[in-house]
């Protein structure tokens, strides 16, 4: 595990930090160790100090939304997970909302259905937060965040605030810089276009219907999809989920890590599942379509330790 300094009882105190939280709780996958140290941050000013203390204090400083898409090391954090709960969002102009990065890509879905904006139709359903959208370019069905992002506010690693456009971020699938550069989104404006109020509710509904179809129900502890999509020789897209069901992923099982039977690219907790666990079930699958098909699969889903 990573080496890490330490808070003082005064930080502690004054940000109402936890000590040796289990990480558990904060996770849709219900899988990881305790924190050293984490808190809930519903402030950019107090965020932005914190992250400053935190620095010059030599302690790790990981920013986390819903957990939706992340599992934990069984050994947990050596540092300070920041729960993300920034969540201002207003109307800039007709078509230009700005949305602080905690706030649920369905908070936004909301304001865009209200105020006829189409454009981000295809997050319906996503779970999430904007920030974490963003960092990993969450989409489907063929759009992204990516598309939608005008400009930004982060934080970038030596602690400075500035003002980035789309081409910082040098989105690609499931990726933007933000993996490489280590800076944190504060808040970001997107950009849509005006639409037609029942045609946007329209797609909203069917994208929606879809997901429920395909989908385990939200109340399983998943972490959505767990390996990157592929491409064929032709640059048409093809869902990992098809190499997976050629290999009969569905319902295997390490412990209480089991692919899901209603969809081979979701693997879920069964009730107990280490970390341990899904690290294992997905070498195995992993070697399965390698084996069959020659193409390695990546992980999508983030391991943190």
């Amino acid at each position: 595990m990573t080496k890490t300094g330490y808070l003082h009882k005064e930080i502690i105190s004054k940000f109402n930090i936890l000590r040796n939280e289990s990480l558990a709780f904060y996770t849709n996958i219900k899988i990881g160790g305790n924190a050293d140290y984490l808190t809930v941050i519903k402030d950019q000013q107090k965020f932005i100090e914190l992250y400053h203390i935190c620095k010059d204090a030599h302690v790790r400083f990981l920013v986390l939304g819903h957990g939706t898409n992340v599992f934990f090391a069984d050994e947990g954090f050596r540092g300070l997970v920041v729960i993300n709960n920034m969540n201002g969002i207003r109307l800039l102009d007709e078509t230009t909302i700005r949305v602080e990065s905690g706030v649920p890509l369905s908070g936004v879905n909301r304001i865009c259905i209200a105020e006829s904006l189409t454009g981000f139709e295809f997050s319906s359903g996503i779970p999430g937060t904007v920030g974490g959208a963003i960092y990993g370019n969450a989409g489907a069905y063929g759009k992204n965040i990516g598309e939608c992002l005008q400009c930004a506010r982060v934080l970038t690693g030596d602690g400075c605030v500035k003002k980035v456009g789309n081409d910082f971020f040098q989105f690609a699938y499931r990726h933007s810089d933000l993996k490489e550069n280590n800076c944190i989104v504060l808040e970001a404006d997107l950009k849509f276009k005006k639409g037609d109020y029942n045609q946007i509710l329209r797609k909203v509904r069917e994208i929606r219907g879809i997901r429920y179809k395909k989908l385990p129900h939200w109340s399983i502890s998943t972490a959505g999809s767990f390996f990157k999509n592929l491409k064929d020789e032709h640059g048409n897209p093809v869902p990992a989920a098809f190499y997976l069901d050629a290999v009969d992923s569905k319902q295997t099982v390490v412990g209480d890590a089991g692919v899901h039977i209603k969809h081979a690219n979701i693997f879920y907790n069964r009730g107990h599942a280490s970390a341990r666990d899904v690290l294992e079930l997905e070498k195995i699958l992993r070697d399965r379509v390698l084996e069959k098909f020659n193409i390695e699969l990546q992980r999508e889903v983030m391991f943190i330790k």
